[in-house]
């Protein structure tokens, strides 16, 4: 049967209708998509258990430069805007070295892309026992794409006479990638004073010591943010552009401040390792700039092996 002129009309009128109200809303709709993808989340992942063997006498317990592959990422197709480290119980109470366990190190390597200053991995992100956390200046985050795969390297200790079974944490905040979303993309790139082979060295008892490298960037873009690490004993850890001669950022180590960084024998750890962001920048790198980073240390009490002066930056390339 075949439709009449006037139902033929009103299904036109009402297609048209239709039509030009999905055109009015389509823009809201847009805006509706883009903002719950820049809606911010948290997601806490933990990576373990892990026992680590009684300290004894002499020595502390240790698992000494574990690595995992192709460990759990937060999201995908994504950026993430800021973390915070922690080790904790099964419980989920902090596990610090008041009670035995130390997060010596953890490293997250990015083995979809190659480590912008190294070779090698990308390193994306780090910690140590000070558990600082980070934030990325608003707009800017650190891309995790369907390709990525992550490795875990932990370097975990115990200064307590039992063995201790604990969890790496971390909280992540991220935010959905999509065509509409505004936020701009970081570049790790990992400064340290041992050098690419070896993070580590010896400082001598009783007297100050200092350790520089340089890098020649092969990137440009603007430095967003920064963190630290230095072992007990350290004093400050800065990085400097020597081309343009300007400081990017130095972070001073605290330790102790929180009964849960003093141990049983009363011993302090590193607690805070305040980190730089800039806001627009915290200036500006040109392929081909010096960037050359500086760890002190002072051992007052002995002599210390294997320290460490790291600073891991965020450049949002331009």
């Amino acid at each position: 049967m075949s439709i009449t002129k006037p139902v033929r009309t009103l299904a036109f009128a009402a297609g048209t209708a239709g039509a030009l109200a999905g055109a009015l809303l389509a823009p809201a709709t847009a805006a509706a998509s883009a903002q719950a993808a820049a809606a911010p989340q948290t997601k806490t992942v933990r990576y373990g258990p892990f026992t680590i063997p009684a300290a004894t006498s002499t020595e502390h317990g240790e698992l000494p430069n574990q690595v995992q592959l192709n460990v759990e990422k937060p999201c995908t197709n994504c950026y993430i805007t800021g973390f915070a480290p922690n080790l904790v119980y099964a419980d989920g109470t902090r596990a610090n070295i008041n009670t035995g366990p130390m997060l010596h190190h953890v490293v997250f390597f990015n083995s979809a892309q190659r480590d912008v200053v190294c070779g090698g991995p990308r390193r994306i992100m780090s910690s140590g026992n000070e558990r600082v956390k980070s934030a990325f200046p608003a707009g800017y985050g650190l891309k995790v794409g369907s390709g990525d795969r992550w490795t875990m390297l932990y370097d975990l200790m115990n200064h307590g006479h039992e063995e201790k079974t604990v969890y790496i944490e971390y909280t992540f905040t991220y935010e959905r990638a999509s065509l509409l979303s505004r936020t701009r993309p970081v570049t790790p790139i990992w400064m340290d004073a041992g050098g690419c082979a070896d993070s580590s060295w010896d400082t001598p008892e009783g007297q100050p010591s200092e350790r520089s490298r340089t890098w020649t960037s092969t990137i440009s873009g603007n430095l967003v943010h920064m963190r630290a690490h230095l072992h007990h004993g350290g004093i400050d850890v800065r990085t400097d552009n020597t081309t343009t001669g300007q400081e990017l950022c130095r972070s001073a180590a605290v330790e102790g401040v929180d009964p849960e960084f003093i141990d049983h024998h009363g011993n302090t750890e590193v607690s805070d390792m305040p980190p730089c962001t800039g806001s627009p920048s915290l200036g500006r790198i040109n392929r081909g700039d010096t960037l050359q980073i500086t760890a002190r240390y002072k051992a007052t009490d002995h002599a210390h092996h294997g320290v460490m002066g790291i600073m891991t930056g965020y450049v949002h390339e331009s």
